[in-house]
């Protein structure tokens, strides 16, 4: 398990994750949500909705290439 701190309007929250899910967040939130500035809860709230559509995105492609294999 490894640590990561995010910070939310001057807080600081700690979540222990499982160490390759730490890193693959650590370098998402270099990008969109700094964890050592003080971020606030609109950024929090963008990066999450980012992350949403990434999501929707990689969904619908996973959906187009199950329907290109025989049932």
């Amino acid at each position: 398990m490894q640590k990561v701190t995010i910070k939310i309007e001057g807080k600081e929250y700690d979540i222990q994750l499982k160490e390759d899910f730490a890193q693959s967040l650590l370098e998402y939130l270099q990008k969109d949500l700094p964890p050592h500035s003080s971020n606030s809860i609109k950024n929090l709230l963008h990066a999450y909705l980012k992350k949403c559509y990434d999501c929707y995105v990689l969904e619908k492609r996973l959906q187009e290439l199950l329907k290109k294999f025989p049932n």
